[in-house]
């Protein structure tokens, strides 16, 4: 059989970070028939499971953008690194103009304590201006931002690169859009790195060797599967790669326009339970085919 890669966060995930029971069902439907249903997501595999966890689900698990894969059965299989020379200058550039950042690693998300209650008083503010409902959406993302597992706070940037730990993944945030351009094409710059988004707050850099559809490829060849006819569903810039390696690429309904027309087909909306639609969909189509 093949796969179903699905993003979390705008996607399996409603607005209040839980995977609806609907989803649930769908998920349990599809691994009943032998799909192998994989979690494909920006963030860390110990946040990932926590959610996974709570739903009832064990599925594989694409972590950091493509960064991590983690079996059923919670083993690292494979992982791509960056250098604690590279984590250093990215840290160090972000922090002199004070960008606030997370660094990922395969123990826990690090932030400084400082740069954390800068952007926590950032949100409160623009919570309490007068938004259009874009900016206002996209102000509830970052906030939810924070209810992931895993955060260390510290106190400086030389706390983290203390830490004997693999780097996976740094996290960039901002909502003035020239500073968040800036930043972006600071590190698109290093050959080695692979600058993608998540939403339009922020921007995610990992290895060069890391993104979801590369891990998506590597994943089929460790399974020994393959994705001619897989499918993918996603809202976000950083699920592009992923799209480009199956046959059925779905946007959610409330991605953006630029990611739906990069995709073969539409679903609902992720507070619509649009994954699950794309599930049961993708499984008629496939069992007609068949």
């Amino acid at each position: 059989m093949s796969f179903i890669a699905i993003d979390l966060d705008g996607t399996l995930l409603n607005d209040q970070n839980e995977i609806s029971e609907e989803n649930i069902k769908a998920i349990q439907y599809a691994e009943d028939r032998g799909f192998e249903v994989v979690i494909s997501t920006g963030r860390a595999y110990f946040d990932v499971q926590a959610i996974c966890e709570k739903a009832g689900i064990a599925p594989v698990v694409i972590g950091t953008n493509g960064a991590t894969i983690h079996s059923k059965n919670k083993t690292c299989v494979s992982s791509v690194t960056l250098t604690k020379d590279c984590v250093e200058t990215i840290i160090q550039w972000l922090d002199e103009r004070n960008y606030y950042y997370e660094v990922f690693t395969d123990k826990a998300i690090y932030t400084l304590k400082k740069g954390r209650e800068h952007f926590y008083n950032e949100i409160q503010r623009l919570k309490r201006a007068d938004l259009d409902a874009d900016v206002k959406e996209l102000v509830e993302v970052a906030e939810r931002q924070f209810d992931q597992f895993g955060y260390v706070l510290v106190e400086n940037y030389y706390d983290i690169l203390k830490q004997e730990e693999e780097f996976y993944n740094i996290l960039v945030c901002s909502f003035d859009k020239k500073e968040l351009e800036e930043a972006r094409s600071q590190f698109k710059k290093f050959d080695e790195l692979m600058v993608v988004s998540s939403a339009d707050h922020n921007i995610e850099i990992t290895s060069k060797r890391a993104s979801k559809g590369m891990a998506l490829e590597k994943l089929a060849c460790l399974m020994n599967k393959s994705l001619d006819q897989a499918m993918a569903i996603g809202d976000s810039n950083n699920d592009l790669s992923m799209f480009q390696k199956v046959t059925y690429s779905v946007a959610m309904g409330n991605a953006k326009d630029v990611i739906k027309a990069a995709c073969t087909t539409t679903t609902l909306k992720n507070n619509e339970n649009g994954v699950a639609h794309a599930i049961y969909r993708y499984m008629d189509n496939f069992m007609i085919q068949k």
